[in-house]
């Protein structure tokens, strides 16, 4: 059997937990999982189930890649320096990133690049990550949005580009390397243990905690697939705002709950006004040539989440974010006070990790806290 870590577990989600452990020992949809959740500032339920690609237990600090679920992080950094005054949503690109002289990308402003409405999700991300760093700025300058695309209105889901852009904002703005900004004016405020959320490694960083890092599976082909550049150091390093974070869902449910926090009056991070305007849906639910799906999106979150396939339980107003073929995700829903964290060692063909897997847990998890109540 498949061994749980140091944990906090409700009595209501001791039935979810169980059914967790058996999926991991079956090996089917993961081997090991992470799952957080806060209620009302309470840590409810913190769990890990399951084993490492090295047959180790999966713990609740282990760290795993992220991917797009840490996108949120980069999006309060950029919202962070607004609320300082220090950028404006209506800044356009040219203004504060030097260099950037392709037109359709320089007249470009912060919120529309946040909105997913800039039109940067022509670059392939797979492609992206194969390419020498210093190729990558190129290739997304010589990838421009469809013939009519109308900047500020038709939206798609920018893996890659627009963040790979907000990084150098905050660069630009901020006058430090992106992680460190994200570090010290995000986590920290918000009393996150940057050793739980790695926004990006350094090479002695990565040299200290590589005994807590485990490689997610693809599942999706004939065997299981350990992908093991995210245990190397050269992935872990690399310069990536978009997806190259490393984190525990304890950490990803405390950041959840500062922004709730903020929400409600804290302004620890973020005034009122700005986190309600990040995390509320901007425009109508339209056609995500990305997602292939009807999808919405505040500054930075998906929203409504149910255009995400997290199900119906989420109120209307519960914002987060989702990562590479489900493997994680991270919500606060401000209607109950309620903020859940997940992560799956394993990705799935969308069908299963997402109609299948993501909706059921999410409904598992809104019952149980139901429970409680």
């Amino acid at each position: 059997m498949s061994e749980v870590s140091s944990q906090v577990v409700a009595e209501p989600f001791s039935e979810l937990v169980e059914r967790l452990e058996r999926e991991a020992d079956e090996g089917f949809f993961h081997t090991a999982a992470q799952v957080c959740v806060d209620l009302a500032g309470e840590r409810i339920l913190d769990v890990a189930v399951g084993r490492t690609h090295m047959h180790e237990p999966f713990r609740t600090d282990t760290l795993s890649a992220l991917y797009c679920t840490a996108k949120p992080l980069v999006a309060v950094a950029v919202l962070r320096l607004v609320a300082d005054d220090e950028l404006s949503l209506e800044d356009r690109l040219a203004d504060v990133v030097p260099g950037l002289e392709t037109p359709w990308i320089a007249q470009r402003t912060v919120e529309e690049v946040l909105a997913h409405t800039a039109g940067l999700h022509e670059v392939n991300t797979v492609l992206a990550r194969i390419l020498p760093p210093e190729l990558r700025e190129s290739w997304l300058q010589v990838s421009p949005p469809p013939t009519g695309w109308r900047f500020g209105i038709d939206r798609s889901y920018a893996e890659f580009g627009g963040w790979f852009l907000l990084g150098k904002v905050i660069e630009e703005i901020g006058e430090a390397p992106y992680a460190d900004f994200v570090t010290r004016r995000v986590l920290e405020p918000y009393g996150i243990d940057p050793d739980d959320l790695v926004v990006r490694f350094d090479p002695a960083g990565f040299d200290r905690l590589e005994s807590r890092i485990s490689a997610t599976f693809d599942l999706t082909l004939d065997r299981p697939v350990p992908l093991l550049a995210e245990v190397g150091q050269t992935t872990a390093c690399e310069w990536n705002p978009a997806f190259g974070s490393y984190g525990t869902m304890g950490a990803m449910a405390q950041f959840y709950r500062g922004l709730l926090d903020d929400l409600a009056g804290a302004e620890t991070v973020l005034p009122v006004d700005l986190t309600a305007e990040a995390t509320r849906a901007r425009l109508p639910l339209s056609d995500d040539v990305t997602l292939g799906r009807p999808a919405g999106f505040g500054l930075g979150f998906m929203t409504p989440l149910s255009s995400h396939h997290f199900g119906s339980s989420p109120s209307s107003a519960a914002f987060g974010h989702a990562g590479q073929g489900g493997t994680s995700l991270a919500m606060a829903d401000p209607e109950r006070d309620l903020v859940v964290a997940v992560l799956f060692n394993a990705g799935l063909d969308a069908d299963t990790a997402l109609s299948y897997r993501r909706v059921n847990l999410i409904d598992a998890i809104y019952r149980a806290v139901d429970e409680l109540r």
